[in-house]
Parts: structure tokens; C-alpha cells; sequence
């Protein structure tokens, strides 16, 4: 009887997951430069900072790499 019902929660919980929307991945803006993807370890609190000033975090920090460089400077 316990094997039942652990049986119908766990259908219920599957079909939940099933029938939930999925969420569209939104693709980075594509810049009139070459982007290359990389695999970077970067402090926690680094990330916690530029996280925390909101959803486009990934753009400011792209910002404030290419600001360290003056690469802006020269367009």
C-alpha cells in the first residue's frame, strides 16, 4: 500500500516537471567584435559584486575588462 502511493506522487511530480514551460535561453547580444568563449576562475566575491548589480552582471563585467584595457579608447 506505502509503495502505491509513493508511486502516484512521485507520476504526479514527473508530470508536473513534464507539463511545466521551459524557459527560453536568452543569447548574448552580439557585439560587432569577435567573442570568444573562455573558462575563467574569478574570485566569489568578484562575481557576488557584479551579480548583485543585476541581471545584465555579464555585459558590466565585459564592460569593465575592456575599460581595464582602454580597448574603448581607440574606436
Amino acid at each position: 500500500m506505502v509503495k502505491a502511493i509513493f508511486h502516484r506522487a512521485t507520476a504526479d511530480l514527473v508530470q508536473q516537471v513534464l507539463e511545466r514551460p521551459r524557459a527560453v535561453k536568452k543569447k548574448a547580444p552580439l557585439s560587432g567584435a569577435a567573442m570568444t568563449k573562455l573558462t575563467l576562475n574569478i574570485d566569489t566575491e568578484v562575481i557576488a559584486w557584479f551579480k548583485a548589480s543585476g541581471a545584465d552582471w555579464r555585459t558590466k563585467m565585459q564592460e569593465a575588462l575592456r575599460n581595464a584595457t582602454d580597448l574603448d579608447k581607440s574606436r
